[in-house]
Formats: structure tokens, C-alpha cells, sequence
């Protein structure tokens, strides 16, 4: 492991600790992988993190020993079999400790047992956010691994703008958005694909279907890839053909929304405030009931993180944060539009990570 990427998570872990020291923990034990990912660069699929006041110690199993020793940074990495928690346990590194700090959020009920059965009920404190709210702010290294994670989707979107034509099947157009990501690099699709054409438009999370591609249809692309473990994300709605007069309307309507939402980014806003002005143009339009969800989310290591972008969020941006500006509207039986791109929170403004326009295509 090169020496910058030490120094970025012994940064990362030194901020842990400030916040252990907080909330009165004197250790916090995670084996969720955004966190495990954002603490120690382990990108496997069965490992703990244990952090105290003054070291760092990994637990994995055999299948993973090359890459721990190469790739993931802490005092002392433990290969074992079985349970890694009670492996921890036999060796007694939960001996000395007396308040562990664990995601509550992130535990399954059967691993709670684990850690209650060997550890005790009465050591284990849990959290929430403590990870994720240091995740929200994005460091330089973070940015531009999103970068690279956006400009293979924006070169996507511009290949199957090619290739869509009538008479093709959502599932086929899925299918080439994800086979396109890999063959640009990616590591993986961020989601399932949703592909949502004519009447299934409506369907906000319309993931693709046999129905076939039709002329004077809209088609809703929400799609992204895993770079490096960080998620893109981006929504672009075209039409097959000549819209109609409504069809262009609508599409304006959405339009208008996100580009004033996006345009009042800036680090100190209040997360709702945005959700608000989406609001109230869609609303003022007649399609308040139309627009069902919150206007966006953060991304990053996971696609869906803080800071939420709602109407009821207490969130404030912050400088650093990646967020998703994706207003809809989605009228049942007719069509739907969504148009989403995902920004850089800066000090006076925002920095665009979709690169794809956004004014109507027609096809």
C-alpha cells in the first residue's frame, strides 16, 4: 500500500476516534463494508475492523490473506476461521475494553447475538452515523475516483443514444448499459438498471421489462456504475420520435425544477430548502402529487448516504458533500421524466459530475 493512501486513512481513523472519544466509546467494531472500505481499503465480502484509542485490528479469512496484506491498512490483520468475532474474543482483544461502539443500523439480528454471546451485552453501545456522517465529505482521492466512475456512465449514455431504436426491449437496453459499463472499466452496474418506457414511465423505480421500445415514447434511463467502490449515478429521460405538445411541456416543467434546485447548491443551504424549490415549481405547475420522492440523496461508497435531500431532512451542506439533484414527474397511464445529475458541493457553488446534457433528446 503506497504511503498516501496510509495517510488518508490514518486521517480517516484518527476521525474515528475523535468521535469515539465523543460519544464516550473507548472502541468501535464494524464488519460493514462501506465502512470497513472507508476505514481500511478491505473491499472483500467477510471482515471486522475493531479501532481503540490506539491501534487498529483486521480479522478476515483465508481467501482473502494476499489481499489483506497488501491492501488493507491496520496495526495488526488476524486470518482465521469461523466466526471473526469470536475469534477476537478467544484472543482476548475484547478483554480490556468496556464501552464497543457497533452500527445498529448495519447489524443483523443474528450477528447482534454474535457479538452479545461473546462480547456482552453490556459492553456493546450502539451508534448511528458515526461512519457515515465522516463519509459524507469527500476527500480529493474520493472525488476523483466519482469522476472516473461518471465519465464512464456519461460515455454509456452517449453509446446507447446509437442503439435505441423501435422494437428493441427494455431488457435489451439494460443489458447493454451494463455490459457497456464493464467494458469501460467499471466493476459492476450501481443498481439494477431501470429502463421505464411509454405508460411504465410512471413507475419511478421502473426496472426493465419485455416491453419493446415504441416511436413518440419517452424512455427513463436511471443507471450508474461501482468504480473503485464509489457509485455514479444519473438520469436522463429521451423520446423515441416527435413528442407531443404535452410530452414537451412536462419535460420543462422537470427541467426548470432541477436546474433552479441545482442552481442553489452551495455549502450552509439546508437540504430541504432545495427539496423545496423543486417542490413548489412542479406544484405551481399542477403536478404536485406527481412528484412522490424526495429530490436526491448523497453517493458514494453507497449509492443512497447522507446527506438526504427531503422534505423533512435536518441536513445542511457542507463542502465536500455528493449529492443528487433528480426531480420526476410520473403521470399513471400516460408517461413519466426524470432528469438527475450529481454534484459537488462547493463553498459558493457546485461542480457537475454528470457531464450528459440534459435538454430533451429526440431520437
Amino acid at each position: 500500500m503506497k504511503a498516501a493512501e496510509n495517510n488518508i486513512y490514518r486521517t480517516r481513523i484518527a476521525a474515528i476516534r475523535k468521535e469515539m472519544k465523543h460519544q464516550g466509546l473507548d472502541s468501535f467494531v464494524t464488519s460493514s463494508f462501506p465502512s470497513m472500505r472507508y476505514l481500511c481499503g478491505y473491499s472483500g465480502s467477510n471482515g471486522m475492523l475493531i479501532v481503540t484509542g490506539r491501534t487498529t485490528i483486521f480479522f478476515t479469512d483465508f481467501r482473502y490473506k494476499e489481499t489483506t496484506q497488501t491492501s488493507v491498512a491496520a496495526d495488526k490483520k488476524i486470518i482465521t476461521q469461523g466466526s471473526l468475532t469470536q475469534a477476537a474474543a478467544d484472543q482476548k482483544f475484547f478483554s480490556a475494553l468496556k464501552k464497543i461502539g457497533f452500527e445498529k443500523e448495519r447489524v443483523t439480528v443474528a450477528d447482534l447475538e454474535i457479538k452479545t454471546r461473546f462480547i456482552g451485552e453490556k459492553k456493546l453501545v450502539p451508534t448511528a452515523g458515526i461512519v457515515e456522517s465522516l463519509r459524507s465529505v469527500k476527500d480529493a482521492s474520493e472525488l476523483r475516483t466519482l469522476k472516473q466512475a461518471f465519465d464512464i456512465s456519461d460515455k454509456v449514455f452517449q453509446q446507447i443514444l446509437g442503439i435505441i431504436k423501435p422494437g428493441m426491449t427494455e431488457l435489451e437496453l439494460s443489458a447493454e448499459i451494463s455490459y457497456r459499463h464493464k467494458s469501460l472499466g467499471a466493476e459492476n452496474d450501481s443498481f439494477d438498471v431501470i429502463v421505464a418506457s411509454g405508460v411504465r414511465g410512471s413507475l419511478p423505480h421502473g426496472t426493465a421489462s419485455l416491453k419493446k421500445l415504441k416511436r413518440r415514447e419517452f424512455i427513463t434511463l436511471d443507471f450508474g456504475c461501482l468504480y473503485g467502490g464509489y457509485h455514479s449515478d444519473m438520469t436522463r429521460t429521451v423520446c423515441i420520435g416527435t413528442p407531443t405538445s404535452e410530452m414537451r411541456k412536462v419535460y420543462g416543467i422537470v427541467l426548470d425544477a432541477q436546474q433552479k434546485s441545482c442552481d442553489a447548491v452551495r455549502s450552509g443551504v439546508r437540504a430541504r430548502d432545495l427539496d423545496s424549490i423543486a417542490r413548489e415549481i412542479t406544484t405551481k405547475a399542477g403536478f404536485g402529487k406527481e412528484f412522490g420522492h424526495s429530490l436526491g440523496h448523497g453517493v458514494g461508497l453507497d449509492i443512497h448516504e447522507l446527506p438526504r435531500i427531503a422534505p423533512k431532512s435536518t441536513d445542511i451542506l457542507a463542502e465536500g458533500n455528493v449529492i443528487t439533484i433528480e426531480p420526476g414527474i410520473y403521470i399513471p397511464k400516460k408517461f413519466g421524466i426524470r432528469i438527475e445529475d450529481t454534484l459537488v458541493v462547493r463553498q459558493n457553488g457546485y461542480d457537475v459530475l454528470t457531464a450528459s446534457p440534459k435538454e430533451l433528446i429526440v431520437l
